[in-house]
């Protein structure tokens, strides 16, 4: 099947129910180690982490280069696979080498020669697997390279509980992440059924013409994401980190949802326009349901902001309240712009992503700086959210260059007023429970829920239609496989 007649709603349906797997394992794993390790042994870990990331970000870049190129239409796929492995390993021996040289240096403010060990094994990990998962992605299986990554997270919280409890804390976690990395790599390299060949110089020159803005963008997005906790830490201490970071973990779920409509989205784009046709409306679809969780989480946490916060992690993050509700205000934009930098990067465009994402960090930092120091891990979070509704505009302003107008499908307004109406419900009943005691509180929370999609289903149509459509063939596949057990 070519890329450009991929099935959107069924590859986005694969990778929801594994972005909700990988999900629940990394939020378990996450109340685990706040409490195991407290809000400054978090906040170390996920300092750590950040700087991990970052670096992982050249290959994640030219991961991203070489999935849009293999889902392209009538492209082989071998010496792709090969150039992102090659230039990898070089990159790791030639940072591993730095990271030595400078080693002496250390410890910085709390980051000790573990953590920097673990950082190394991360970044090296973590980079080898983007290149496969997203070579695998563009092949045509986005919706099974979510689920390889699902995997990844399972193995991942098996080995770092297991490090965990046998003591090596911080650096433990650093390095469950690290093996689990490395194997699951080895499995998506097996399963893609691709061996890698030597590119030709062709190849080089045409994932160069690519990777030249993907790689630039990916580290511009990744010091945007990172400079949060790390100006954080700077500034006010790994304790707020912990707060940051926790706080962040409540309203991930609703960027999983984005992401696994997002990433069959692109290899459709990028197979449909490689072939000159319009792609428009496979935009504006993925973009009415960008928000559907996003939305109901922010007016969650605006209800109840120190509840969640104690409930799941502990007492002693029910400070962090007031940050989970900006954090969950800022994450709408971003998640708004997940699908618009995809389609995007599809049409190959990814100098205008760069360009967007670039502004957005030359706004952020500056900002950020200047806040944290006048009000600490608020005005950072402030920061963030002026930076987010900034890149939005960006990416409804190329819209109407590149796609015929701004995308910005009316149904959203039945979901912000399902939104709504759960806020107003669930203030009220709050007042009426006593939220002392995970098990109201969870019960709350499912009942908000159940508010939230009863109102939607009445309001739009367009939703009514939508599950008709994604669940239908599903249902009728289990159905099907019901009567020929029986039979």
């Amino acid at each position: 099947m070519s890329t450009a007649d991929l099935d959107i709603g069924r590859e986005a349906l694969i990778s929801v129910a594994a972005k909700f797997t990988m999900s629940a394992f990394g939020f378990a794993g996450v109340m685990i180690f706040a409490r195991v390790l407290g809000s400054n042994g978090v906040g170390r870990y996920y300092t750590a982490l950040a700087i991990a990331l970052m670096l992982v970000r050249i290959s994640a870049g030219l991961g991203q280069a070489i999935k849009k190129r293999v889902s392209e239409v009538d492209t082989d796929p071998a010496e792709y696979l090969g150039l992102g492995l090659a230039a990898h390993v070089l990159y790791v021996g030639v940072v591993t080498a730095v990271l030595v040289a400078l080693s002496p240096a250390l410890p910085v403010r709390g980051i000790t020669a573990d953590d920097v060990l673990g950082i190394v094994l991360v970044f090296s990990s973590v980079g080898s697997f983007q290149i496969l998962n997203r070579f695998y992605a563009g092949i045509g299986f986005p919706g099974r390279s979510f689920w390889l990554d699902t995997v990844r997270s399972v193995v991942t919280l098996v080995f770092q509980l297991a490090l965990l409890f046998l003591g090596m804390e911080a650096f433990g976690i650093l390095l469950g992440l690290a093996i689990a990395s490395f194997v699951t790599a080895g499995v998506v390299a097996v399963v893609s059924g691709v061996r890698p060949a030597l590119p030709s110089r062709e190849t080089f020159a045409y994932t160069g013409k690519f990777a030249r803005w993907s790689i630039p963008t990916s580290l511009v997005n990744d010091l945007y994401k990172r400079a949060d906790p790390i100006i954080i830490w700077l500034f006010v201490g790994t304790g707020a980190v912990g707060l940051y970071e926790t706080a962040l973990r409540l309203v991930l779920p609703a960027s999983q949802l984005t992401a696994s409509i997002s990433n069959p989205l692109q290899v459709k784009v990028s197979g449909r326009s490689s072939l000159g046709e319009d792609v428009r409306e496979d935009v504006a679809n993925a973009m009415t349901y960008a928000g559907l969780l996003g939305i109901p989480m922010f007016f969650g946490a605006l209800a109840l902001p120190d509840v969640l916060m104690r409930t799941f992690f502990g007492s002693g993050f029910g400070q962090g309240g007031e940050a989970l509700v900006g954090i969950a205000l800022f994450y709408v934009f971003y998640i708004y712009q997940i699908p618009l930098e995809s389609a995007i990067s599809g049409t190959d465009r990814p100098e205008l992503t760069f360009r967007v994402n670039l502004a957005g960090l030359a706004v952020h930092i500056p900002l950020a700086i200047v806040l944290a120091r006048e009000y600490g891990l608020l005005g950072v979070i402030g920061a963030t959210l002026f930076a987010e509704v900034l890149m939005f505009g960006g990416f409804q302003f190329l819209c109407r260059r590149l796609f015929g107008g701004t995308i910005f499908p009316a149904p959203i307004a039945a979901q912000t007023a399902s939104g709504l109406a759960m806020f107003f419900v669930v203030t009220e009943v709050r007042e009426m429970v006593t939220l002392n005691y995970w098990l109201p509180v969870i019960a709350l929370v499912g009942f908000g829920a159940v508010v939230y999609f009863a109102v939607l289903v009445v309001a739009s149509s367009h939703f009514r239609l939508t599950v008709a459509n994604v669940l239908g063939p599903v249902y009728e596949q289990v159905l099907g496989w019901g009567q020929r057990s029986e039979g």
